[in-house]
Order: structure tokens, then sequence, then C-alpha cells
């Protein structure tokens, strides 16, 4: 199993403010799907940005540093 990284958008947002999240799957499909039902149970309505799913350290890195 991968851990992937993706971007997410609320629907009714005009700002294009973004959050991110991550999932465990093995394959890119299995990853959107799961990404998928993960924003379904937040609170807002989000849609995943599909062509922000990665696998990459240095992206998982750049991400938490916006948190230090």
């Amino acid at each position: 199993m991968k851990e992937w990284n993706f971007t997410f958008t609320e629907i009714n947002d005009a700002s294009g403010d973004y959050g991110w999240n991550s999932v465990l799957a093995r394959g890119r499909k299995s990853a959107i799907k799961k990404a998928e039902k993960m924003l379904r149970g937040f609170n807002r309505n989000y849609k995943l940005n599909p062509d922000s799913l990665n696998t990459s350290e240095y992206n998982y890195r750049m991400l938490m540093m916006n948190f230090d």
C-alpha cells in the first residue's frame, strides 16, 4: 500500500482555497474511491482534484511545511 496525497476544494467556494489529505491505497483508482468517500464524510461539500493525486514524498513534505 502507498500513501496517496490529494487536494480538494469546496464546491461553492470561488476563492480557490484548497485543503489536502491522504489515504492509503494500492493503486490510483482505489485512492480516488477512498478519497471521494472520505470527502463525503466531511461537514461541507468538497470535490476531489483528481490531478493532484500523487505518492510523492516531496509533495507531502511541502504540504506539511504549511503547518510549521
